[in-house]
């Protein structure tokens, strides 16, 4: 069987060499379709084996992981973003008893639970708060967000969507003022649009189909940051690094690239980072206050 089946590639490729489409595509593309064929083909033999395919897609990369029994092993880690693409695309023909898909980015392990609100809190608790501490997140909330409503444009849109996915508005603030200068008409030359200047394959990845609309741009590139963070152990300068010249780049390198760009980029985002933060205590310490009883109020 394995030798009909070696003979049946063999054939596929002797087609494909003298196939117009193979021409059209180069051998990069060509790879990929035959990685897609040999998955089929590696597939239906394992699958007498009780074997089973995973194919997970991140936003450049694919990762074929074979299930058997309790045992998992990659059989192919491709970082090319053509071939990824390609190969994923193939995967969604094959039979879901062979093959299945996941889409990493999208996992719901990597976003934050949803509060009863449906909004996820910027920092959870390790505990129950007594009414005390309620009240004190409570009115300390309350100030952060009126000083992301007075602040800056588009602030309530940038505290709304920093908290959905728990991360600092004043991060997402520092990247939209280095990005676009709260500008959601903005539109760099290779093509980044809007407040957070996200490429549109990476909007459409991140469910943003406008990206000039400001909703839908913060969403997605809030989404995003929380997927680096993720991918960087909170780490605020590879996340930053990252956004700018791309997770690869930061893996390669196991920390900020030395591409000129991208250094200058991290220094001036940390900087506007730093100022935010800076703004928020001096509102907090301006605007909250000690009652005679002790409890912090707002003035």
């Amino acid at each position: 069987m394995k030798n009909a089946l070696t003979t049946r590639l063999a054939r596929l490729r002797k087609r494909a060499n003298n196939n117009r489409a193979y021409r059209l595509l180069g051998a990069r593309g060509a790879a990929a379709l035959l990685m897609g064929a040999a998955l089929s083909v590696g597939g239906l033999t394992q699958a007498l084996e009780g074997a089973h395919f995973v194919v997970e897609k991140d936003l450049d990369s694919v990762q074929v992981v074979k299930q058997q029994g309790r045992e998992a092993t990659v059989v192919a880690d491709v970082h090319d973003s053509f071939a990824a693409n390609s190969l994923f695309k193939l995967s969604r023909v094959l039979p879901e008893s062979l093959v299945s898909q996941r889409i990493a980015l999208f996992d719901d392990g990597w976003l934050p639970k949803q509060g009863t609100d449906g909004l996820a809190p910027f920092t959870a608790p390790h505990s129950k708060m007594d009414v005390f501490h309620e009240e004190m997140a409570r009115i300390n909330g309350a100030i952060r967000r009126e000083f992301f409503a007075n602040a800056m444009p588009y602030g309530d849109l940038i505290h709304e969507k920093a908290i959905k996915y728990d991360v600092d508005p004043a991060l997402v603030a520092a990247v939209i003022e280095q990005e676009s200068k709260f500008h959601r008409t903005a539109r760099s030359s290779v093509g980044a649009r809007g407040l957070m200047q996200l490429m549109p394959r990476t909007g459409r990845w991140l469910g943003a189909r406008n990206l000039y609309d400001p909703a839908q741009n913060v969403d997605a590139g809030v989404k995003y940051i929380k997927y680096l963070q993720q991918r960087f152990d909170g780490n605020v300068k590879k996340t930053i690094a990252a956004y700018n010249a791309g997770e690869g780049n930061v893996k390669r390198y196991n920390g900020i690239p030395p591409f000129r760009e991208t250094q200058s980029y991290v220094r001036k985002v940390m900087s506007n980072y730093q100022k935010r933060n800076e703004q928020l205590r001096d509102f907090s310490a301006e605007h909250a206050g000690v009652a005679d009883d002790g409890v912090r109020t707002l003035r």
